[in-house]
């Protein structure tokens, strides 16, 4: 078993900052579009887009974010697997409640990941 050099680290340090902040940036601009209430055209598309991003990655990555020297394919099927499991969970509520209210659950899930994806931006392992 090899040990990985500084200069590998320091790679993959910064490579999960960069995600960290990119997600951080998807999630509130889901939540202004969200706000503003943008559905049609280019910019509704954008918003669908950066949306589903957020979503699948954002939580997921706020998790995978405490992993140390994890190799990259398993901090992505992590980060992956976590999103789309809360994602789904969050939808089943929802339907199960009967209270549809997916721009509440946007905000909510926002408001849970930033600070984390913010602290893993800072402390990338």
């Amino acid at each position: 078993m090899s040990v990985p050099s500084s200069a590998e680290l320091t790679r993959a340090r910064l490579a999960r900052r960069f995600v960290a902040l990119l997600l951080v940036v998807a999630g509130i601009t889901a939540c202004v579009l969200s706000v503003l209430n943008v559905t049609g055209g280019f910019v509704g598309d954008f918003r669908f887009l950066v949306t589903t991003f957020f979503l699948i990655l954002g939580p997921g990555w706020s998790a995978a974010g405490f992993l140390r020297r994890a190799p990259a394919a398993h901090v992505w099927m992590l980060t992956v697997g976590v999103g789309v499991a809360v994602t789904l969970l969050v939808g089943q509520i929802m339907v199960s409640t009967g209270e549809w209210r997916p721009a509440i659950a946007l905000y909510v899930m926002t408001v849970l990941s930033v600070p984390l994806l913010l602290r893993h931006a800072v402390v990338a392992q």
